[in-house]
């Protein structure tokens, strides 16, 4: 089991063991991974008819007896690893027990026992184990991943040398300047409430963020803002410091809650130590054309009533609108995905279903999935 919060490393763990095995042996290694929380348990282990006792296999019962086949002819070093990437609990994984004692045989509700094979081995990536029972933990070696070993910086620094290669040496030394200037110190402010004179309340998200989280947030939105490398950018690009704090406001402060976003405001322009607009920055986008700050309130179109629509599809712009908005095609243009988070009748579905509707319907298509919680994997 290896054990950690998200963005710890855990994947990448498993991914250069399974590499260095090939590089060391010749052998490949096979990873099936399995969500095993994103169906139940019936849908996993699979399910007898007890009428017809018609058998049924399960996703996890179709997996395990193809991986425990013999290997080919000149292939034995090859290596099969099942992943169970979800948590763990009482629930599913009790049924794993006899696998992963001295038995390794898996026992279904149809009479089948599937041995687990010498080439086979099964591995558990999950964020904790509050719900797993003492009689699994026992069976299973641990590695803990400390998300302090690995931290957001090579992460950064990776994405810095991607950049220097496209950009040249200026781009990358400024970002490694801006690096050192801000985003230790917001990252400090916003997660341990250090202020870098007392230590205060750390600031509160909408919903939880990981520090790793925020960092990539805020290399995406520069990627998505940056000229392209042959368009030169000009000049005074290389003064980059307004629009990367631009960038820090919607994503290291993005999702924090109203009233912490004014704190936030207050300490970036204290870091800042240049001239930036009087009123809030969250109130403001940088211009790349002018690379300066303009007010978001300039670009709200002039309100215009539909004749033909339904009241609750009209959506009034409004200076969040219009953020929101162009947030999300910004996300969009990388083709990454986006969480919209909001208390009811916020808008959040007006917005997004207006900024869907002016996308072009030849290149993209558009399908609507309500969830709720008496959503079932097999309605899904």
């Amino acid at each position: 089991m290896v054990v950690g919060p998200t963005g710890a490393g855990k994947s990448v763990i498993i991914d250069t063991l399974a590499k260095s095995r090939k590089e060391w042996t010749g052998g490949q290694t096979y990873i099936h991974t399995i969500n095993p929380k994103m169906i139940t348990t019936k849908e996993l282990y699979g399910v007898l008819d007890p009428e017809s006792r018609d058998w049924t296999d399960g996703l996890l019962s179709k997996t395990f007896k193809e991986m425990n086949t013999d290997l080919p002819v000149g292939k034995e070093q090859e290596r099969r690893w099942i992943l169970y990437d979800g948590d763990v609990d009482a629930v599913w994984v009790e049924n794993m027990n006899s696998v992963m004692d001295d038995n390794r045989i898996l026992t279904l509700a149809n009479g089948d026992r599937i041995r687990l094979l010498k080439h086979c081995a099964m591995l558990f990536e999950v964020f904790d184990l509050q719900y797993a029972s003492p009689a699994t933990i026992s069976r299973c070696g641990m590695v803990y991943v400390d998300p302090k070993n690995l931290g957001y910086a090579p992460f950064y620094e990776r994405w810095v040398k991607n950049k220097t290669k496209a950009y040249g040496e200026t781009i990358g030394d400024n970002l490694r300047d801006l690096y050192v200037k801000y985003i230790e110190s917001c990252i400090e402010r916003i997660f341990e409430g250090n202020t870098g004179e007392e230590l205060v309340e750390p600031l509160k998200f909408i919903t939880p963020r990981t520090t790793l989280n925020v960092i990539q947030q805020l290399c995406d939105l520069v990627d998505s803002m940056m000229p392209a490398p042959d368009q030169n950018p000009n000049d005074e690009f290389d003064k980059m410091d307004k629009f990367f704090i631009f960038c820090i406001i919607w994503s290291l402060g993005g999702c924090l809650v109203v009233d912490d976003r004014e704190k936030f405001n207050q300490f970036v322009v204290g870091l800042a130590q240049q001239v930036l607009p009087q009123n809030s920055l969250y109130d403001n986008y940088f211009d790349i054309g002018k690379m300066g700050f303009m007010k978001w309130e300039d670009l709200v179109p002039a309100y215009e009533p539909p004749t033909d629509k339904k009241f609750g599809s009209i959506l009034v712009p409004t200076v969040d609108t219009v953020k929101y908005a162009w947030l999300l095609n910004q996300i969009m243009m990388l083709k990454k995905p986006a969480m919209f988070c909001g208390d009811s009748g916020t808008a959040k579905t007006v917005t997004v279903q207006s900024q869907f509707k002016s996308l072009d319907s030849d290149k993209y298509m558009i399908l609507n999935i309500n969830f709720s919680s008496r959503t079932s994997s097999l309605d899904f």
